[in-house]
Order: C-alpha cells, then structure tokens, then sequence
C-alpha cells in the first residue's frame, strides 16, 4: 500500500484516501467552521490566551479584540480550503498547510471534548465516547503522516528523531 501523503518533485502533494475519510473531513471542517463565532469551550483551545492569569484580565481582554478575528479568519479559511480541495488527486503547498492546520485545529477540538490527557486510557470499545476517540486516533494520525512528509524536506541534521 502506498503512503497516502506524498511530495512530488514539482512540489504538489499526492493525496490517497479513502473517500469516507475525505468526506469525515469536510463534515468537521463544516461543523467546526460556524462554531468559531461562538464561545463553546471546545472552541476555546484554538484561542489559546496570552495571559492566562487571572491577573491579567485587562491584558488578557485587550490581546483577544486584537487577535480573535485574525484566529477565526486563519481557521476558517484553512477549513475552507480543506472542504474545496478534499477530492483532490493533488494540491499544493498552501493547500496541503491548509490541511495541516485544519486537521491539527480538528485534532485539538476534539481531544478538548474528551479531556485527553496524556495518562488516558483509551476507551473501550463500548464506551460513549469510543467513535471519537477513534476519530481523535485518525486525525493524528494523518497528522503525523503529514508531518512525516514535510520532514523529508529537512537537512538530516534537522530532521525528528526516527525520519529517514
């Protein structure tokens, strides 16, 4: 089986999945992309704070009106991309970080939803909660592999421990 993320010389990305996984995608990008005007705490992990003392609360306040709407517009746009190109065969540079980010930005929703920490069991299979911890698995997965691709294009002394 090939690799489903791949660099081509010209600098396109070839892109192989399973057409249910493109389209869980584009349903998280769409569900998601709406929920930033909102002020759900699964949302709030995309808006880390700049000062997450409660001392800081002017600080704090004046941080969020200055870069809120940059976040917002940064996310939706990625979810965007991500929703226009999921068929794609190939895409390019910016539409492949466009995938990064939105599936890191999924990734991280969800796993705020499930209070994943790093001494958390995975669920058992009939739990509740099962389905999305497997679809918290699946993101990071192909986050890793995206990732793993980009790493190819580091020096060697640059690269993660374990890339070839």
């Amino acid at each position: 089986m090939s690799a489903p993320f791949r660099r081509r010389r010209d600098g396109r990305y070839v892109v192989k999945l399973d057409p249910s996984v493109r389209s869980i995608l584009v349903t998280l990008a769409e569900q998601l992309s709406p929920a930033l005007d909102g002020d759900e705490p699964m949302i709030r992990r995309l808006f880390p704070p700049a000062y997450p003392d409660a001392n800081h609360a002017k600080e704090e306040e004046e941080y969020r009106s200055l870069v809120d709407g940059a976040l917002a517009s940064h996310h939706r746009q990625a979810f965007a991309v991500l929703t226009e190109t999921a068929h794609a065969d190939t895409l390019t540079e910016s539409e492949y970080n466009a995938w990064l980010s939105s599936i890191g930005s999924m990734r991280l929703v969800i796993g705020t939803r499930l209070d994943v920490s790093e001494d958390m069991d995975e669920p058992a299979p009939d739990s509740p909660t099962a389905p999305e911890y497997a679809l918290y698995e699946l993101l990071g997965q192909l986050q890793y592999l995206m990732i793993e691709v980009l790493a190819t294009l580091l020096p060697p002394e640059g690269r993660p421990e374990g890339i070839l």
